[in-house]
Order: C-alpha cells, then sequence, then structure tokens
C-alpha cells in the first residue's frame, strides 16, 4: 500500500502517472483536469543498495548502463556533468528459472529490451533479431551523420562484444514472415521457426511516403535506416541541388545537415509556419530566420503537385504550377508503425499494436515497445519513451512487475547550432492559462502557466535553461511565489540560472 505521502494517481484518459499527496491540476501528457485522475496503487519494490548502474542524460533522457559516465551524451553531446543517477530495483528481484525471450526489432526500445531482460532474468535465452545488416545503432544520430559530425563509428548503440559478453544472441539480417500466438513460433523468411515463451515486438516504424506522382522516381529518398543515409551522402556528393518536402523535426534536420554539407537545399512545409507541432507562429519566425542565416530556401502554405522527370527526378511541382529544380527529393513526410505482423497474427492493433501499462498486447505471452506500440491512444514516436518501454517490457517478459505510465512529451532539435525544447503544452486553451514571453537578441521564451504550474514552454536560444525548465514541469514545480509578483519573461528565466 501507498502512504499518504507517496500516493500515486492514473490518469484515466492517457494513462500517465501522478506521485504526490493531490493529483495534479492538469496532466502533463495528455492535458486533462484533475477530476480525470484516479488513486492508483503501485507495486512495491525495496530501494535498491548496490552501486548505481543506471544514469539518465537530463537534457534528452538518454540512459547510459554502467559506472558514472565519463564522456558526453552520445545522443545530445551534453557534457557528463548533466548525467543524474536512476534508482532501480534491487539485486532480489530477479527472475528465476530459464525462458527463452524473443525480441523482433533491435532499436533502442529492442536494445533496452534485452538489456532489461538480462539483468533481472541471468539465465534467461534471449535473442534479438533484426532486419538490418548491421549491429543496433543510434537511429536519432543520422542526421549527425549526415552533417558530419560524426562518423559510422560513433553509430552503434554497443560495440558487437556486448551482446555476446550479455548472453543475448544477435540475428542480424533476419527478417520474420508471420507468428503464431497458439504454438508460440515465429516463422522466419529463410524458412526457420523459432519457439518463444515471452515475445517483444519492437518493430518499430517505416518512413511514410504519400502518393505523391513521381514518388517513385530514382532520386527520391527517405531517413530511415544507416543504408538511407548512406545513400542520400552519395547522391549529396554529386553537388546538385536537394528539395526536402516536410517541415517537422526531421525535415529541419536533414536541410541543416545538408546544408551543412554545401548542397543548395529547398525546404517545403504545407503548414503557415514550420515545426507546427513542436512551436507557434512566433517561436516559427524566430526558428525561420535562423535556418534562413543557414542558407536553406524556404517554401511555406506549399503542397507538391508531382515530382517530375524521366530517368530519374529532376524538378518538384508544385499546386500552384511553380517547378522547382532539383536533382533529390528527401520525403520527411511522417512515419508509420511497422504493425502488420502483429495484426496478421490476430493481435489487437490501431494505428499501433494496443498495449497496456505493463506493455503487454491483447495475447499474454506478447509484449511490444517503442514506435510500434500504442499505449492509452499515444504513439510517442521519439527516443526516450522508446527506450522506457523497452526496459518495462523486457522486465515484464521476465516476470518482474513494472508500469509504464506515460512521459511528457519533450522535443529537441541538432545540427542547427541553436539551443531549442519544446515541452508539453505550450497552446492555451482558454484563459484559465497565463502566457508570458519574452523575446532579444539571445533568443525567445514562451512559458504556459494555470494554477501556479508551468504547463509546457518553447525555449530558442538562451543555453543550459532548458534542462530546468523540462525538470520544473515534470516535477510539478508550484511557481505561485514567483508568479504573485507578476513577473516579466526574463524574471523566469533568471528564476533558472539563480
Amino acid at each position: 500500500m501507498t502512504t499518504d505521502t507517496e500516493k500515486a494517481w492514473l490518469c484515466t484518459v492517457c494513462g500517465y502517472v501522478h506521485r504526490g499527496p493531490e493529483p495534479p491540476d492538469c496532466c502533463p501528457v495528455c492535458g486533462t483536469g484533475t477530476s480525470d485522475f484516479e488513486a492508483h496503487e503501485e507495486p512495491q519494490t525495496q530501494p535498491a543498495t548496490k552501486e548505481v548502474s543506471q544514469w539518465r542524460c537530463r537534457n534528452c533522457n538518454y540512459i547510459h548502463h554502467g559506472s558514472k559516465p565519463d564522456e558526453p551524451c552520445p545522443v545530445c553531446g551534453v557534457p557528463p556533468s548533466e548525467y543524474e543517477p536512476i534508482e532501480e530495483p534491487s539485486d532480489s528481484e530477479q527472475a528465476s528459472g530459464q525462458s527463452r525471450i524473443i525480441i523482433i526489432g533491435a532499436g533502442i526500445a529492442g536494445v533496452a529490451a534485452a538489456e532489461s531482460a538480462r539483468k533481472h532474468a541471468p539465465n534467461a535465452i534471449i535473442d534479438l533479431l533484426t532486419a538490418e545488416p548491421r549491429s543496433p545503432y543510434y537511429r536519432l544520430n543520422l542526421t549527425r551523420y549526415l552533417a558530419g559530425e560524426i562518423n559510422q563509428d560513433s553509430l552503434p548503440i554497443y560495440p558487437d562484444s556486448w551482446y555476446s559478453e550479455n548472453a543475448i544472441t544477435l540475428h542480424s539480417s533476419c527478417k520474420v514472415e508471420s507468428l503464431s500466438t497458439e504454438n508460440k513460433t515465429i516463422s522466419l523468411a529463410k524458412g526457420d521457426n523459432m519457439e518463444y515463451d515471452k515475445l517483444i515486438l519492437a518493430t518499430g516504424s517505416h518512413a511514410f511516403v504519400p502518393p505523391i506522382p513521381g514518388s517513385d522516381l530514382p532520386g527520391v529518398m527517405t531517413l530511415r535506416t544507416a543504408e538511407d543515409a548512406e545513400a542520400i551522402l552519395a547522391k549529396a556528393s554529386e553537388r546538385g541541388e536537394c528539395t526536402v518536402i516536410g517541415g517537422g523535426i526531421l525535415g529541419i534536420e536533414i536541410a541543416g545537415a545538408l546544408a551543412r554539407q554545401n548542397t543548395k537545399v529547398t525546404l517545403l512545409e504545407s503548414h503557415e509556419w514550420m515545426m507546427p507541432r513542436q512551436l507557434n507562429k512566433k517561436a516559427a519566425s524566430r526558428m525561420e530566420a535562423h535556418l534562413d542565416s543557414l542558407g536553406i530556401s524556404l517554401r511555406k502554405e506549399t503542397r507538391t503537385q508531382a515530382i517530375e522527370g524521366e530517368e530519374s527526378v529532376n524538378a518538384v511541382r508544385l499546386q500552384d504550377g511553380t517547378a522547382i529544380q532539383t536533382s533529390m527529393v528527401i520525403l520527411a513526410t511522417g512515419v508509420r508503425p511497422n504493425s502488420s505482423l502483429a495484426r496478421k497474427a490476430g493481435l489487437e492493433v490501431n494505428r499501433g499494436i494496443l498495449v497496456n501499462n505493463h506493455m503487454r498486447t491483447s495475447s499474454d505471452d506478447i509484449y511490444a515497445a517503442g514506435d510500434v506500440a500504442e499505449h492509452n491512444g499515444l504513439i510517442y514516436g521519439i527516443w526516450a519513451p522508446s527506450q522506457y518501454q523497452g526496459s518495462i517490457a523486457g522486465m515484464n517478459a521476465v516476470g518482474i512487475s513494472t508500469e509504464f505510465g506515460g512521459l511528457p512529451r519533450s522535443n529537441s532539435l541538432k545540427i542547427l547550432g541553436i539551443d531549442f525544447l519544446s515541452i508539453g503544452q505550450f497552446e492555451p486553451e482558454d484563459g484559465s492559462f497565463l502566457v508570458i514571453d519574452h523575446e532579444d537578441d539571445n533568443g525567445f521564451a514562451h512559458f504556459v502557466f494555470r494554477d501556479g504550474r508551468m504547463k509546457g514552454c518553447i525555449l530558442l536560444g538562451y543555453p543550459g535553461i532548458g534542462q530546468g525548465i523540462k525538470k520544473a514541469i515534470e516535477d510539478h514545480t508550484n511557481f505561485s511565489g514567483l508568479l504573485s509578483n507578476s513577473p516579466t519573461g526574463l524574471q523566469i528565466l533568471n528564476s533558472f540560472t539563480e
């Protein structure tokens, strides 16, 4: 039982779990009010007494395993001082017996699941399957690879030896054709069958290619795999012009990466401003000015009618009739979950594979995590929740009960040389929200408060402040005292440096 000071509250809309004596005024994940929270009993764990072996990057939530890190974060590059220790279940929480765990997909969710399962079940047989020909790598660092910030040697999550040292059998170039929930087997493309006791689906997502005429022409590309990145770099080396379709985070990072490689880039976005899911109009104006300074040509409120060319792409035709001459087109138009394997097997699938708080699917012995998993109506599609979900799926697969209660959505940018944070609810719904902005030569800040707590923020510039803001939102810090003095945006910023 939880004590009064350790109460947990479950958001019945999205599944976020809040810890504290009272439910929050507003769910930081879905934005619903206090009335949609109910008391929640959590499984009890004993506090860890051993040396800390997991560390979280405060900036991007990357999890480092092992002793305290002494190198910068491999994901966002912040120094080792920006890691914080993570409490772990004690060694007494380990599964006994030998079971076979098969994990399909070796992105961060799959690797985290394998690592977590091994940690809590030393005797388990663990197979990690990937359709790609190489060892698991940092997919979110592909744009840094495009920009020349890192080389191929920096992409792998772990060296090849790590898998054998941890008794995790890695199967590369291994495509799964089907699975049978009745027989508890999976069938491989090469003809073999594998039996499982527990199965974790971490099959990720694929790039969405909209039905634009000419999208199948040579020179039209997407960025999802390391092979995609290598193909883009090879094409960019021809020194032609590139058009990126899609002005979200990925499209902007691709454009910025290629601009740094001295490629002439045009970026197309159908919305009124760039990054509409992460920025309001005022913040976007500031971001767009920065993109322009990098030499990226922006075209907003425009839709693509066709991609033209004969043997290869040579132009993008817009709906207003304008033709943009180009030798390469990169589609950054979103992703879709790789859910067909689960759907064919009869699992419950909506947009993604439906999972509960234990990451369990509609089949008792099958779990799902990462981009393919839909939890309480949400598919996160970003690194930190995928890693977290994978770890939880791995624990539950070996019999250690733990739950995923949701995470606040937050986004940052790489490549562009600008500090950026977008987190929480940055568009106020009604007059009950307080909005305070600040803009100067150093950047732009947009704060949204309700009932004394910060509900969302957009930050462009002001290095070193974003981590404190992110923590304040996640911890539901009360700003009533500060707000009672009607502070300016600059005073709010300064409160995070004091």
